[in-house]
């Protein structure tokens, strides 16, 4: 579950400053508190997690080959939810034009489109993430997303470098726009590229976040307290934000 703590400031640059720490788990977070409005983390959430899966498809893809079937989130990638199609410093992800139930529970439609420049797993390796038409849970997402590899940090794993600049459209109306710097680091699962199931990075950095409110949120992750996001959960299971808001704008669910 996660808990909210929200407390204002007023000075020469006033501020509404919210934190939201999520909690070890991987169930869908619950509120245990009254807070006037936590809605802007739902959003937040919604569109982190278009975006972050939209890149472990495009990871899942580059481990097979052309005319191969995606069921994703499956080691064995048996169950056919998507077309792989590779050719010369591309890979197209083809869900099809209606829903398709994956196996993490979530319905997909639509193209996610890859270029890339070396292999994924070289140091300086960068790949472009980029949408036709593609819909997740029927919220269509939209947008460029770029991932350099920047080899190894001092604890060996692989983290990459991670650039969103996108949109997500509400199935239910109103859309969510996300301009972010991350890191992304690799931290279990990386020495079994082709088993899905034992994956799990973490991410920090800042960005913003302009609601479907068309409020405007200052987002922080620390390194401290990175995101934790698993393969095998459907939810974040960890990690601290902070959201930041211009003084006089209120929170709405």
């Amino acid at each position: 579950m996660f808990k909210t703590k929200l407390s204002f400031y007023v000075g020469a640059l006033a501020v509404t400053v919210g934190s939201l720490a999520f909690l070890a788990s991987c169930n869908k977070n619950k509120k245990t508190d009254t807070t006037e409005d936590t809605g802007y983390a739902s959003e937040h959430s919604t569109a982190e997690k278009s975006f972050n899966d939209a890149e472990s498809i495009s990871d899942q893809a580059s481990t097979v080959t052309s005319g191969s079937t995606l069921g994703y989130k499956t080691t064995a990638l048996t169950s056919a939810c998507a077309t792989v199609t590779r050719t010369t410093g591309s890979i197209v992800v083809d869900f099809g034009t209606v829903n398709c139930l994956c196996n993490d529970g979530r319905n997909r439609r639509g193209k996610i489109l890859i270029s890339y420049t070396g292999n994924y797993s070289d140091s300086g390796s960068v790949r472009t993430i980029t949408f036709d038409n593609y819909y997740q849970n029927d919220n269509n997402v939209a947008g460029t997303k770029t991932v350099t590899n920047m080899g190894h940090n001092s604890l060996g794993q692989p983290y990459f470098n991670v650039t969103v600049n996108g949109t997500v459209t509400l199935a239910t109306g109103g859309s969510i726009s996300t301009n972010w710097a991350r890191v992304r680091t690799w931290t279990d699962g990386y020495n079994t590229l082709t088993d899905f199931s034992d994956d799990k990075y973490t991410v920090s950095g800042t960005g913003t976040l302009t609601r479907a409110s068309g409020a405007i949120v200052n987002i922080a992750i620390p390194t401290t307290t990175p995101l934790v996001f698993a393969a095998g959960c459907r939810w974040i299971e960890a990690g601290t934000l902070t959201f930041t808001m211009p003084s006089g704008l209120t929170p709405q669910h």
